[in-house]
């Protein structure tokens, strides 16, 4: 399929991960794709805190795997914690492609570990969540969003998860989430009359190189068992889904709403790369129920 020909998307934290997946998914339906993150090359890549094991992933290998594949991939580095950086990167975007109609947010601060009492917990762990899972999230809506409405529509996605209404992980992490989606509406009711379309997304457990590499060995504070990986998904069904709803005609209709991605395939009718679609399990089906009464409340 190449439902985005025509469509430029910038990807934020494309050297791996779920920016990696989204990337390449959205570069095979035929969007121009930017790719930015700070590890531009293999030999810089990062370790799991410290002293950990290698999490392997850089913008150039990225590049490299979509353009094997046909696709078209343009690299602009930037460190997303500087707000210089942010705005010259999508200052750049725009002079190089011209318009950006898809912002797929994916990029997150790490932690060495993701569980623990605050109280406990490394203070720099706030700013590893909030300043990349947030702060940046909002600076990049904020310079791409005049773009968006002077080209007469576009897509915001942004990546979160459950743990903005359930209690996992660290409390960090859970008011990163929490914020995530909560601006998510707030930038929608916004940017309504402009035709531009605000959405988060949940994933699951998604076989990321961390995911992995936990599976394995298990990290601190981060245990990923089989039960884990027989309900995962890859990286690239998080693309599926934002390529699908950037095709939508009809994608105000979702603007401001959170959205479990195994939701959203059923909705839309995709599969992940291995032509598995996931079951709407009774976690997914619950949580859909309450973000459904939520956006009743608020449309009330």
């Amino acid at each position: 399929m190449t439902m985005l020909i025509g469509k430029v998307a910038l990807v934020t934290g494309a050297s791996r991960g779920i920016g990696r997946g989204v990337a390449c998914e959205l570069a095979l339906q035929g969007a121009n794709v930017i790719l930015t993150a700070r590890t531009v090359n293999p030999d810089q890549t990062a370790t799991w805190g410290n002293d950990g094991p290698v999490v392997p992933g850089s913008l150039t290998e990225t590049a490299e795997l979509i353009r094997s594949k046909q696709g078209t991939a343009d690299i602009i580095t930037a460190d997303l914690s500087k707000s210089s950086e942010i705005e010259s990167l999508v200052t750049k975007a725009i002079a190089r492609l011209g318009r950006i109609d898809i912002l797929a947010n994916c990029a997150m601060g790490f932690p060495a570990r993701f569980e623990g009492l605050f109280w406990e917990t490394p203070i720099s762990d706030w700013a590893q969540q909030n300043d990349i899972g947030v702060r940046a999230k909002y600076m990049l809506a904020y310079h791409a969003a005049p773009a968006m409405i002077r080209q007469g529509g576009g897509l915001i996605v942004n990546i979160s998860s459950a743990a903005s209404k359930d209690d996992f992980y660290n409390v960090a992490y859970r008011v990163a989430m929490a914020a995530t989606d909560r601006m998510t509406s707030a930038m929608a009711e916004d940017l309504r009359s402009h035709n531009v379309a605000v959405v988060s997304i949940w994933p699951r457990w998604v076989r990321t190189e961390r995911v992995m590499i936990a599976a394995k060995a298990p990290q601190p504070g981060f245990t990923v068992t089989p039960e884990d990986l027989a309900i995962s998904d890859t990286p690239e069904f998080i693309g599926r889904a934002i390529a699908h709803l950037s095709a939508d005609p009809d994608v105000m209709a979702r603007t401001g709403q959170t959205l479990p991605v195994v939701q959203v395939a059923h909705d839309y009718g995709f599969t992940d790369t291995d032509g598995h679609k996931p079951d709407i399990d009774d976690y997914t089906e619950q949580w859909v129920r309450k973000l459904r009464a939520i956006q009743d409340i608020l449309r009330s």
